[in-house]
């Protein structure tokens, strides 16, 4: 395997201390749209979620042998939605629970690359924080980096959250050709 380069990203940490008042609604013409909990998530839908969205963008942080991916996304802290569109999967976030302090982070937030473009990102979003909310944390925080999803920033804005840190990183990444056979990416 080819060794990790370090890239240069700059990290904006956001976050949220009250619930919005109402969610986001679905826009017309979008088909059904469900966001359904995940127990204990196959690995194998994890990662090729996780790969789908990621893998543009250069996440790395859930590259993982099977105990110690295990260990992070079915530990009680975790919780996972998948957001289902007519039928098929769409998206997914994943939220983490810290007590001390009090927050709610949402550690993963991604739309699939064919359902992108048709406003589901607002959706997805609005009850990703409802969801965190429900938890009853102090705050909700999310972040997002300079190789994310272009528009990112500005929708975690628009959906209430303000950023409080901005911090330069240099980070691992593989290239989408070399990601890690190893566990279990296609």
């Amino acid at each position: 395997m080819t060794p990790l380069r370090l890239i240069r990203t700059r990290v904006t940490s956001l976050e949220m201390a009250e619930r919005p008042r109402v969610l986001h609604p679905v826009p017309e013409n979008c088909g059904t749209v469900a966001i359904v909990p995940v127990r204990k998530m196959p690995l194998a839908d994890y990662r090729s979620l996780y790969n789908r969205v990621g893998a543009e963008h250069h996440w790395t942080s859930r590259l993982l042998p099977d105990d110690r991916l295990r260990r992070e996304i079915h530990d009680w802290r975790t919780r996972i939605f998948t957001m289902i569109v007519d039928g098929a999967r769409a998206g997914w976030y994943e939220l983490e629970i810290r007590r001390e302090p009090n927050e709610v982070r949402i550690v993963h937030f991604g739309i699939l690359p064919e359902f992108r473009g048709r406003r589901l990102a607002h959706v997805m979003l609005s009850r990703a924080i409802w969801s965190a909310f429900s938890l009853n944390p102090d705050r909700v925080t999310i972040e997002t980096n300079t190789l994310d999803h272009p528009a990112a920033l500005a929708l975690y804005q628009k959906h209430g959250f303000r950023p409080y840190a901005i911090r330069d990183v240099q980070t691992p990444t593989v290239e989408p050709a070399e990601r890690p056979r190893v566990y279990g990416l296609p």
